[in-house]
C-alpha cells in the first residue's frame, strides 16, 4: 500500500511541476528568500548609465536632460543567450527590486528609439552588454555607456569660399546606400543616418556654382569605412595658391570632378575630419582581433606543458587609469570554481584587495592605479584553460580619470577533441550540488559529429524501479530508441526522436524532475548522461544531487 501511494504521490506531482512550468520564470523575488528562491539574481538598483553624446560625456542623475536627450525615456530590454526577450521598461522606471534568473549569461540593451534611413537632427544613442547571473548570488548591472547609434554628417564652408558660391546653384548630397540628404550652401544641421554594416560608405555629389558664372561643378567622393557613433564633418575650404592663381585643387586622391572653373584666388578642396572617441582608453591585443574568439591549441604547449605563446592584452589611456575591470566567466563550472578558489570573477585592478602575489600567479598586473599603461598576460591562466575545456570569456573595461570608457571582451576556447561534451550551466558538474528552490539543471550538450544516442540513467536508492514504472518510465532509457517512453517523458519535458536525433547541440534539462524529487523528501538522486556521436565517441557524466 506505501508504495502505491508513493507512485500516486509522484505522478501528482509531475502533473504539479508541468504547470508550474508553463509559468515565466521571471519574477521580481524578494533576494533575502521571500518569495521564489531560483538561482541568481539581476540588481538595477545601481543601474547608473550615461550617454555619451557626440564626444561630450554627459551625467545622468535620475532627471538627466541635455539639449534634448533624456537617458528616463530610453528603452531598456534584457534578453536571455537565444534572443528572448525576458522584460523591458523605461530606464527612469527601471525596477527597484532583483529579478530573479537561471543561472546564465544575459543581455541588456538600451536605445533611445529607433533609427530612419537618414533624417536631420534625430541621433539615436544605445548601448548593450552581458552580464553572468550566477547562482546564489546577485549581479549588479551598471556602468553602461549609451553612445551614438547613427552616423552624424555635418557640411560646413570656408567665410570666404562661400562669399564666391552662388547659394541658389550650391548643395552637397551626401548618401548612404538609399538614403539621402541635400545641405544647402546655408546648412547648418546635423543629419543622421542609419549604418548598414558595421563599415560604410558615405556618397557625396557636390554641385556649385560661381557667382556670375553659368558653368556648374560636379565633383563626387565615396567616404569609405565609415562607422556608427562617428561623427564626419565634411568641410569645404579655400586653398591658397603660393601665386596667387588657383584652378579648383582636389586634396583627397578619390575624388573626382568633370571640369576645370577658375576662381579668383582660391582653390577648393574637401577634408573630413572625425573627431569620436580617439580620447578614449584603448584595448588591444596585438596582432589579433579581440572580436574574434582565440583557439587555444595544444601544440602550444611544450613536453613539460609549458605555454608557449602569449596572450598579452594591453591597455593604454591618455588620462590615468581609474578603473580596470575584468570579469571572468565560462561555460564549464569546474573551471569556475578553479578560478574562484584564487581570487574573485570580477576585480578592479585599481582598487583590489587581492594579493599581489595572486594577481601575478594569474598574470594580472598590481598598483596600476594612476597609470596610464597596463598589461594583462592571461597566458599565465593558460594551464588552466587546457585542463579544463571549454570556453572563458573576459570582459575587461577601462575607465580613465575623465570618466572616458571603453570594454572588450576576450574569448579563449579549448577543445580537444571532436567528442561529446556535456556542460551543466552554472555548475560544476563533476561535484555533487545540494538542491535548493528553483534551482535549474540545464546541461548544454555539443557533439560536433552529431548525435546518435543519448541516454539517461537514474540511480536513485530511494527511488524504486517499480516507482518509475508506475509513472511510465525505467531507470535506464534513451531518448532516441526508447519510444514506449516518449510520452512520459514529453510530459516531463524531455526531448525525444528526432528532437535529438543528428544534432550538434541540445540543452537537456531536467529542471522539472528535480523539483518532483525535491517533494519526495531527503535522500541523493543521480542522473548518469550518456551521449554517443556518429562517429561511436562516447562521453558519460553524472549529475550527482543531494536532497535534504
Amino acid at each position: 500500500m506505501k508504495s502505491v501511494v508513493r507512485v500516486l504521490g509522484i505522478a501528482a506531482l509531475c502533473a504539479l511541476t508541468l504547470g508550474a512550468c508553463n509559468k515565466d520564470k521571471v519574477d521580481y523575488a524578494d533576494v533575502e528568500g521571500n518569495g521564489t528562491e531560483n538561482v541568481g539574481y539581476l540588481s538595477f538598483a545601481e543601474f547608473e548609465a550615461t550617454v555619451m553624446e557626440d564626444t561630450e560625456n554627459i551625467t545622468t542623475s535620475p532627471k538627466t536632460r541635455a539639449e534634448g536627450v533624456d537617458i528616463n525615456t530610453f528603452d531598456v530590454t534584457l534578453s536571455d543567450q537565444a534572443g528572448e526577450v525576458i522584460a523591458s521598461f523605461k530606464y527612469g522606471a527601471r525596477p527597484t527590486e532583483p529579478i530573479s534568473l537561471d543561472a546564465g549569461v544575459y543581455k541588456v540593451k538600451m536605445t533611445s528609439g529607433a533609427m530612419q534611413g537618414a533624417a536631420w537632427e534625430s541621433p539615436v544613442y544605445g548601448a548593450e552588454k552581458e552580464f553572468t547571473v550566477i547562482r546564489k548570488q546577485t549581479t549588479n548591472v551598471n556602468d553602461i555607456v549609451c553612445k551614438l547609434s547613427n552616423i552624424k554628417v555635418t557640411v560646413g564652408y570656408s567665410a570666404d569660399l562661400a562669399d564666391q558660391l552662388d547659394a541658389e546653384y550650391t548643395k552637397m548630397t551626401v548618401a548612404l546606400e538609399e538614403s539621402a540628404l541635400e545641405y544647402p550652401l546655408a546648412e547648418t544641421r546635423a543629419g543622421y543616418y542609419a549604418p548598414v554594416a558595421a563599415d560604410n560608405t558615405l556618397k557625396l555629389t557636390f554641385n556649385c556654382r560661381y557667382k556670375g558664372s553659368d558653368k556648374d561643378v560636379t565633383m563626387t567622393n565615396e567616404i569609405k569605412g565609415v562607422k556608427a557613433a562617428q561623427w564626419r564633418k565634411i568641410n569645404v575650404v579655400v586653398q591658397h595658391a603660393s601665386d596667387g592663381a588657383a584652378t579648383i585643387g582636389i586634396v583627397c586622391d578619390t575624388w573626382t570632378y568633370d571640369e576645370e572653373v577658375t576662381f579668383d584666388t582660391s582653390a577648393m578642396m574637401m577634408e573630413v575630419e572625425i573627431p569620436d572617441d580617439s580620447d578614449a582608453p584603448v584595448i588591444n591585443w596585438e596582432g589579433h582581433d579581440l572580436t574574434q574568439p582565440f583557439e587555444l591549441l595544444d601544440d602550444m604547449f611544450d613536453a613539460d606543458g609549458n605555454f608557449t605563446s602569449s596572450i598579452n592584452v594591453d591597455v593604454t589611456a591618455k588620462s590615468p587609469l581609474k578603473s580596470l575591470v575584468v570579469k571572468a566567466s565560462s561555460d564549464n563550472g569546474e573551471f569556475i570554481t578553479a578560478y574562484e578558489g584564487a581570487m574573485p570573477l570580477e576585480v578592479d585592478l585599481c582598487n583590489t584587495t587581492t594579493s599581489a602575489f595572486i594577481l601575478n600567479l594569474m598574470g594580472y598586473p598590481t598598483n596600476i592605479g594612476g597609470a596610464t599603461t597596463a598589461r594583462i598576460q592571461f597566458g599565465k591562466q593558460a594551464s588552466m584553460f587546457k585542463t579544463y575545456e571549454g570556453t572563458y570569456n573576459y570582459e575587461i573595461t577601462a575607465v580613465d580619470e575623465n570618466g572616458a570608457s571603453t570594454t572588450a571582451t576576450l574569448v579563449v576556447r579549448h577543445i580537444t577533441s571532436l567528442a561529446p561534451r556535456i556542460v551543466w550551466a552554472g555548475y560544476n558538474i563533476d561535484e555533487q550540488q545540494t538542491y535548493v528552490p528553483g534551482m535549474t539543471c540545464d546541461l548544454n550538450i555539443t557533439a560536433p559529429m552529431t548525435i546518435a544516442d543519448l541516454c539517461v540513467e537514474i540511480i536513485s536508492q530511494t527511488l524504486t524501479p517499480e516507482e518509475l514504472a508506475g509513472v511510465g518510465l525505467a531507470g535506464e532509457f534513451s531518448l532516441i530508441n526508447d519510444t514506449q517512453y516518449f510520452e512520459s517523458l514529453k510530459n516531463l519535458g524531455f526531448p525525444v526522436g528526432d528532437e535529438v536525433y543528428g544534432l550538434t547541440e541540445l540543452n537537456l534539462s531536467i529542471t522539472n524532475f528535480l523539483g518532483v524529487l525535491n517533494m519526495l523528501g531527503a535522500g541523493d538522486h543521480n542522473f548518469g548522461i550518456t551521449v554517443v556521436d556518429a562517429e561511436g565517441n562516447t562521453t558519460t557524466k553524472t549529475v550527482m544531487m543531494h536532497f535534504e
